[in-house]
């Protein structure tokens, strides 16, 4: 039977709580190798809890589609959102956020659930934090692009309070991209 993403990703996203053993790989093994795709322990060489499981054949981050794998090692992805306000008298603020998302300490799974734009994508994973979390759905920026401003302007007495928010993406070791193939 060929490898059905459509219901790898079904498969993996019914799942609740933990699921298997916990671990990230058994949720992404068991929907991949499940639904007609080829195991990771025959493609890994000296497969092991600490190894880089190879998922299929490599695919780049623009290339991707639900039921891909993921495998990281050593990933971050920080958001930088800062917000600079200007009141009609010249004072204002600027005020930086920053959240920051890490996987693959040293090793980690995820299955593409959807992309959502070119290196931004929608991922069911679990193990996350390690050793406790569920199954989840999350987004994750694979590939930083430029970063955006959103200018605004509210008019106060005879001037205008303008608010530029620009958000920046910051991304170190971007993940392996994989597609499975037929079991």
């Amino acid at each position: 039977m060929p490898y059905d993403a459509a219901a790898a990703v079904t498969f993996a996203t019914g799942k609740t709580g933990r699921y298997g053993d916990g671990e990230c790989w058994t949720l992404v093994e068991d929907a991949v190798v499940g639904n007609g795709g080829k195991s990771s322990r025959s493609q890994t060489p000296n497969f092991g809890p600490l190894s880089s499981y190879v998922w299929g054949l490599v695919v780049q981050p623009a290339a991707l589609q639900p039921g891909d794998v993921l495998q990281f090692s050593g990933y971050s992805w920080t958001r930088s959102i800062t917000v600079d306000v200007t009141n009609p008298d010249g004072s204002g603020s600027v005020n930086t956020t920053d959240a920051t998302e890490t996987r693959g300490n040293p090793q980690h799974s995820a299955m593409v659930v959807r992309v959502i734009s070119s290196g931004i994508v929608e991922v069911v994973e679990q193990n996350v934090p390690a050793g406790t979390g569920p199954v989840q759905r999350l987004q994750l920026v694979l590939v930083a692009g430029a970063a955006t401003a959103t200018t605004t302007r509210v008019p106060r007495g005879t001037g205008f309070v303008e608010t530029v928010t620009t958000t920046t993406d910051t991304v170190t070791n971007p993940p392996r991209c994989y597609r499975p193939v037929n079991a």
